[in-house]
């Protein structure tokens, strides 16, 4: 059994056909979590339950890349225009991969600029459809 690599030289983000690379210095550039849970469980007085399975949960991705970078203006152009997002994901050499369609870019975060510190350029995407896949070996 080998060690897994994790980090950003094996991670290759893709967002509406364009590969992203400038992250920030945060230290998890890329976050997902989900927007709904996958199913719920509901519980009566009686002692019976019933469960609600979702089709689609959602998913909400940030991403924090350098400031002033090629990357950071592209991703502004297309929140600035309301673009609909196509996003891909995938950590090579593990099972970690995802792809999320009918997405958008729901906003962006507060920059720090003109003091002593800078902070990443902070995108929030939504999306309505995410397949994933997570493991190694």
């Amino acid at each position: 059994m080998s060690l897994a690599d994790y980090g950003n030289d094996s991670f290759v983000l893709t967002i509406n056909g364009r590969q992203i690379t400038d992250f920030g210095e945060t230290a998890s550039p890329f976050q997902d979590v989900p927007i709904d849970p996958k199913r719920q469980l509901r519980r009566a007085q009686g002692g019976r339950a019933v469960k609600l399975e979702r089709n689609n949960p959602g998913r909400s991705v940030n991403i924090y890349l350098n400031p002033g970078s090629p990357d950071s203006a592209y991703v502004q152009g297309l929140f600035n225009s309301s673009a609909n997002i196509t996003m891909s994901m995938q950590q090579i050499g593990t099972l970690d991969a995802a792809i999320g369609t009918d997405g958008l870019i729901t906003n962006d975060a507060t920059n720090n600029r003109g003091g002593t510190t800078i902070s990443d350029d902070q995108y929030t995407f939504e999306f309505n459809v995410w397949n994933a896949t997570k493991g190694g070996e």
